[in-house]
């Protein structure tokens, strides 16, 4: 039971960031002939995808119809690539998108089709893949506007699981079954070793958290307090990055890449 709340608190948290990193982007920029492709929009894929997006509240536009406030500043979108992995046996696609430096910020599941018609095979395997981008409730809001609402959200969301998970744990006899369960929920995840646990990050107030810079200094990653102890969301260019916190004496970043949860250490000194 414990598992389960602990696990139901942390999707919330992720979903909350992810969907919180998309409404940062104002524009979905479709291009007309994919990577892989001869021909634009062949098998009718450049129309399919910019009809999902628009039907889901986006505002998907084609490459070559960039509006001025885009031109003045291009990571207001993110360019959507089609990822394809089709084989003779089946049609087999991810939908994912990049922001204005080439970095993925979010990537679907797959989608599968077995016909062996293309324009048919494409469309049912586009449509597979993008059921992930309709659970995403999207509307547009400022970067500086996601943060403040994100950090409400999550306080609100962290109060409610973490009540109800100190009533389960009351409720176990045996403390060890609730250690027990902690180490399992935290080998869901990939731990990954980077610089950022290999160097000293020093935290710096600022009105709603820190900031974190390193020996140079350049600030390296801002935190934004949530409502639960020891926990910030994580920005990284003033976009939500995933979340912060201290277990076991030890600090983490936890966010989602390339369609999955990675957690790296971190050494912070407030």
């Amino acid at each position: 039971m414990l598992k389960t709340l602990l696990s139901f608190g942390f999707v919330i948290l992720l979903n909350l960031s992810l969907q919180a990193q998309l409404e940062s982007y104002k524009y979905i920029l479709i291009p007309k002939k994919f990577d892989g492709f001869k021909y634009e929009n062949q098998f009718r894929t450049s129309t399919q995808i910019k009809y999902l997006f628009t039907q889901n509240g986006y505002t998907a536009i084609y490459e070559d119809k960039i509006p001025p406030d885009l031109a003045e500043d291009p990571c207001k979108a993110v360019r959507v690539v089609l990822i394809d992995d089709s084989s003779l046996l089946a049609t087999k696609v991810k939908i994912g998108l990049r922001d204005c430096n080439g970095v993925v910020v979010y990537e679907t599941s797959e989608g599968r089709s077995k016909s062996k018609e293309y324009e048919f095979a494409y469309r049912e395997a586009i449509d597979g893949a993008f059921k992930d981008l309709e659970e995403l409730p999207y509307s547009y809001i400022p970067p500086e506007a996601v943060l403040e609402s994100l950090a409400s959200e999550t306080g609100v969301q962290a109060t409610a699981v973490e009540g109800s998970a100190a009533a389960v744990t009351a409720a176990i006899a045996d403390p060890a079954d609730v250690q027990e369960d902690a180490e399992t929920i935290s080998g869901t995840a990939v731990q990954i070793e980077t610089s950022a646990g290999e160097e000293v990050w020093y935290a710096q107030a600022t009105d709603n958290g820190y900031q974190l810079v390193d020996s140079t200094p350049i600030i390296r990653m801002k935190l934004v307090k949530t409502a639960q102890e020891d926990t910030f969301i994580a920005t990284v260019d003033d976009q939500a990055m995933g979340m912060v916190y201290k277990k076991d004496g030890l600090w983490w970043h936890e966010f989602f890449k390339d369609g999955k949860t990675e957690v790296r250490p971190l050494k912070l000194k407030f």
